[in-house]
């Protein structure tokens, strides 16, 4: 009896460890950079970048609150060309937003040239 309970012990307490380890942060897409300071509480998933109807793509990512707390972050997109060159632009500048708790925020941008072909889009918690 001694030895069932000790292996029960040991099935549960396994169980509940490999629980921990878990967590809902996605793959990294090669576009996005986090800062390294944001730890697990945010991260971004469905990154999109399109070309509709006009001459221009557009971007949208959703960046994702995984705290209890209101977080304040600042975002950028970063256009590139065919060649992987930077477009100079004022559109590529920080911008901050805050999240709700557990909050999913789609964040857009459009590009500034018909000439952009890719971005980069970076995250960073809010400076003070």
């Amino acid at each position: 009896m001694r030895i069932l309970l000790v292996l029960c012990a040991a099935i549960v307490g396994a169980t509940l460890l490999s629980g921990c380890v878990a967590t809902n942060v996605p793959p990294p897409d090669r576009r996005v950079t986090l800062s390294p300071d944001l730890g697990t509480s945010v991260y971004v998933t469905d990154i999109r970048c399109t070309k509709g109807k006009s001459d221009y793509y557009t971007f949208q990512a959703n960046v994702v609150n995984n705290t209890s707390s209101d977080y304040a972050v600042e975002w950028k997109v970063v256009w590139l060309d065919a060649d992987g060159v930077t477009i100079d632009s004022a559109v590529s500048t920080w911008s901050a937003r805050m999240l709700q708790p557990f909050e999913v925020c789609a964040l857009k941008g459009t590009a500034p040239s018909p000439a952009a072909a890719d971005m980069m889009f970076y995250v960073r918690k809010a400076r003070r």
